[in-house]
């Protein structure tokens, strides 16, 4: 891993040290400290956290902490984590200076050299920051080497939120291209509202299935490895294979997905024994033949295998 992949810190801390620096401006244009836990991660990674500030003197260049509430803090959060491996950030900001490291700064991260590493942030009132890395001794050889590296901001995943006037006026502005071939139009749905798929003829009818099959057949394999590796829920598993029945229905094509009955772990437990083609329900064998092993020769090498 590298070493700026290394560190993340959330959203949330992140704003609550703004505030932090936001309030002290305002209130007397100083700067203002405090401190921080990182700690080890299964991935490997650093989390950022435990944002607090201590007793301290502020002045619009100048931040020093409180030797005893820096004592009562690491014993704390030492004691919450129980972990050898977890380190402090010393963190302080410049209001609406830039993010650089001054000669007092310097001089207070060389106060937190240790046996391994340490670790320090400065912010600005622009989100602007430094993040160093400093390191004091590697396997028993002393050496001091400072790294200015990211500190990630990991963001919640944006919801998206589709309105019902976005649908209305989708559906007002929006349209599709008229397909001139009618062979390869979508079984999904009736032709100019009216042909299902029985009202074409027979090779268009054979085209459409097979193309539905080959669709609806790798829809399938990825709804069964979504559950089987926990992915989605039973709710979700069961409402998908709904859906695509409903549309199997509606469009009259001769398979439908089989419904497997019983509680998530006997669901999980049956799909594990089947292949992608066994979840299928055919109204004549016949025509499972021949479109399975259309969809055989067009995959094959691809990675698929239907076996009985």
């Amino acid at each position: 891993m590298q070493l700026e992949e290394m560190f993340y810190i959330t959203e949330k801390d992140w704003y609550k040290l703004q505030a932090w620096a936001k309030l002290a401006y305002d209130e007397d244009k100083n700067e203002i400290s405090g401190l921080m836990t990182a700690v080890p991660q299964e991935d490997g990674r650093f989390k950022i956290g435990d944002v607090e500030i201590l007793e301290q003197e502020n002045t619009g260049t100048n931040t020093e902490l409180n030797g005893d509430a820096v004592s009562s803090y690491m014993m704390k959060h030492a004691t919450r984590y129980n972990n050898p491996q977890m380190k402090f950030v010393w963190w302080h900001s410049h209001h609406t200076m830039a993010a650089f490291w001054s000669a007092t700064d310097e001089k207070e991260i060389d106060a937190w050299k240790n046996t391994s590493f340490s670790l320090a942030l400065v912010i600005n009132l622009k989100e602007e920051y430094k993040f160093r890395v400093s390191l004091w001794n590697a396997n028993g050889i002393p050496l001091e080497e400072h790294f200015d590296t990211t500190l990630t901001i990991e963001r919640p995943q944006p919801k998206i939120n589709i309105t019902d006037d976005m649908k209305t006026l989708y559906k007002e502005l929006c349209s599709s291209p008229v397909v001139q071939n009618n062979w390869h139009r979508h079984a999904f749905g009736s032709y100019n509202g009216q042909l299902s798929l029985y009202s074409r003829s027979q090779n268009e009818k054979s085209l459409i299935i097979e193309e539905e099959y080959s669709k609806i057949l790798d829809e399938a394999e990825n709804i069964q490895d979504d559950m089987v590796s926990g992915v989605i829920k039973l709710k979700d598993y069961k409402k998908s294979i709904k859906d695509i029945n409903k549309n199997c229905d509606k469009s009259k094509l001769p398979f439908k997905l089989k419904v497997i009955k019983g509680n998530t772990q006997d669901i999980i437990n049956k799909l594990m024994t089947l292949m992608p083609n066994e979840l299928f329900e055919w109204e004549d064998n016949r025509l499972k033949d021949k479109y399975e092993t259309i969809a055989w020769s067009n995959t094959f090498g691809g990675g698929r295998w239907y076996g009985n």
